[in-house]
């Protein structure tokens, strides 16, 4: 390519990235978003176990990206049902919005509009660097577990049913595919759930609705509900989880639930007009068996949600759990459930080339909006396109926004290795206007390592070198049996890792991003390192007695089986 042809690209560029930091107005609360870059929610897995309160790290950890002039935070996945929890750790909406209970939830809240860990706390030095970026708005992302909610550890008795649109249990459709290594291993994490009562539904609609009401009142600008990924909403959407035959088919009135919920939350009193309201969809939740797109009902879907006039934005994403990934699981990695924003999207037809996940999905859902109209009793426009999962470079944001494919962009695990993702672009992109080279978020970002080791430490004499050579031979011999484990099993080693990194991030560290931590060893501290830390040593001592049970559990399973 010629220095020419160079130089007409970089001005084409210049062009549309300079979109990335422009206002944009919401259609339904009328508030502004000051720039179009949206932190998409990640799983934190940072709450004490079955707590579920924001505590000092999560605070840490918001504060630094509230300090980044992000255009919008939305947290990770807050359930509704203390009995639906995913992962044991999540943070939870407590049942009674006392002052007490809304305390944690009004520094978190103000930790992100303010860059303070909390008020004591001096802002993060690049707080106060282009505050012309603008103030982000902070959104909780309400969400619950369903069928999806783990055995004990989703906060229920143990074998005690979750509930769900239909008694199906979570894997049922891979029942027979994978083996029976995979078939037990999903009994024993998932019971078969209790098909929901009309009763149950309108207590699971309750249940969102006061979660908006503790974000209204603890300082939160708004709510994403979280439809997506499989979780509960998603359940009654998907005819994978919903065969109900009443008015909550999922072949009649798939969104009813959710229209539900929507409704709720602007009809409650305590909710103000300018209260942000959006939706995670998920392009490739529309397929009976993850193979084959239903794309003109995924369509229909968005061009539904257009006409209640009631949501700011739509947040576009793929993929579940119980078909997260289409290549093969890692011979030694432990995770046992992926809870990340982003998803490797497997429905081909939702691609084109040189697009990023997920993007034509993005492009078709902006042309249904616009020619959308809203009933009659609508309070605003149809809702904006926020497009999540692969943004990884500079050149595809001003791709996106440029060819009109979305409005907001969702940076998901790249927010977690870049906090301050926003400040940095602005000024690479200030230096380049300028005419100063430089090659920030210009190519992608360094891969993890696809044998989960890392990259190799600096010098063999090491402890990290040593943790290296060790999870190769226990790969090595775990490659040598011939049981195949779940889908969802190994499917979480990038996830891990960046929780890892968000730990770091919480802890100050100047660099969270370790290269040289691989997915499995990021997976080992992910379940066995104590965390968040407690005074007096409390969590450590509670993941030893942890260890300890479970290694009882693992000798009385060996002498049975």
């Amino acid at each position: 390519m010629s220095s020419h042809e160079d130089s007409q690209n970089d001005v084409d560029l210049l062009s549309h990235a300079g979109e990335i930091f422009a206002p944009v107005k919401l259609p339904v609360s009328g508030r502004t978003v000051p720039n179009r870059l949206v932190k998409a929610p990640l799983y934190e897995h940072f709450c004490s176990l079955w707590d579920g309160n924001p505590n000092s790290a999560l605070c840490a950890l918001y504060a630094k990206w509230g300090a980044g002039h992000w255009g919008v935070i939305i947290t990770g996945n807050v359930q509704v049902d203390r009995k639906h929890l995913s992962f044991g750790r999540d943070m939870t909406i407590p049942e009674v919005l006392s002052p007490a209970a809304l305390a944690p939830w009004t520094r978190l809240a103000e930790a992100i509009h303010t860059g303070r860990a909390s008020p004591l706390d001096a802002p993060h030095p690049e707080a106060a660097a282009h505050a012309e970026l603008g103030t982000p708005l902070a959104l909780i992302q309400l969400s619950h577990g369903g069928r999806q909610s783990l055995n004990v550890l989703g906060g229920r008795s143990p074998f005690e049913p979750p509930l769900a649109p239909s008694p199906i249990r979570s894997g049922a459709s891979h029942a027979g595919k994978d083996g029976q290594l995979s078939l037990a291993i999903h009994k024993l994490m998932h019971q078969e759930p209790r098909e929901m009562t009309h009763t149950d539904i309108k207590a699971a609609v309750a249940a969102f609705v006061r979660g908006a009401e503790l974000a209204s009142l603890s300082g939160f600008d708004g709510v994403q509900v979280h439809a997506a990924h499989g979780y509960l909403v998603c359940q009654f959407i998907s005819p994978k989880s919903n065969i109900r035959t009443d008015d909550y088919s999922a072949q009649t009135d798939p969104l009813h639930f959710l229209r539900d919920i929507v409704y709720g939350i602007r009809e409650s009193k305590i909710i103000p007009a300018h209260f942000v309201v959006a939706v995670k969809l998920n392009s490739a939740d529309y397929t009976v068996d993850s193979t084959e797109p239903q794309e003109s009902r995924a369509l229909d879907h968005v061009r539904e949600i257009g006409s209640w006039g009631l949501v700011d934005f739509i947040e576009v994403s793929g993929g579940d759990y119980e078909d997260p990934r289409t290549s093969p699981p890692l011979p030694f990695e432990t995770s046992l459930l992926n809870v990340s924003a982003e998803f490797i999207d497997s429905v081909q037809q939702f691609k084109k080339p040189r697009q990023v996940m997920f993007e034509a999905f993005a492009e078709r859902s902006m042309d249904v909006l616009a020619h959308c109209t809203p009933s009659a009793t609508a309070r605003g426009a149809p809702p904006l396109i926020c497009l999540t999962g692969g943004l990884s470079t500079l050149p595809k944001m001003s791709s996106v926004l440029g060819h009109n494919h979305a409005h907001l962009l969702g940076i998901g695990r790249p927010a977690a290795t870049h906090p301050s993702l926003p400040v940095e672009l602005y000024e690479a992109v200030s230096a380049r206007t300028a005419g100063r080279a430089t090659d920030f978020f210009m190519t992608e970002p360094p891969a993890l390592r696809a044998d989960g080791l890392g990259e190799p430490p600096r010098t063999l004499l090491s402890w990290r070198a040593l943790e290296r050579f060790t999870f190769y031979v226990l790969s090595l011999l775990w490659s040598l049996q011939p049981a195949r484990l779940p889908r969802l099993v190994g499917a979480g080693g990038d996830v891990n890792w960046h929780n890892i990194v968000m730990r770091r991030i919480a802890a100050g560290e100047k660099e969270p991003a370790d290269y040289t931590l691989g997915k499995i060893g990021a997976s080992v501290r992910f379940y066995f390192s104590p965390y968040p830390p407690s005074e007096g040593g409390a969590s450590a001592r509670w993941w030893m007695l942890a260890g300890v049970v479970g290694v009882a559990i693992g000798v009385g399973l060996g002498q049975v089986i």
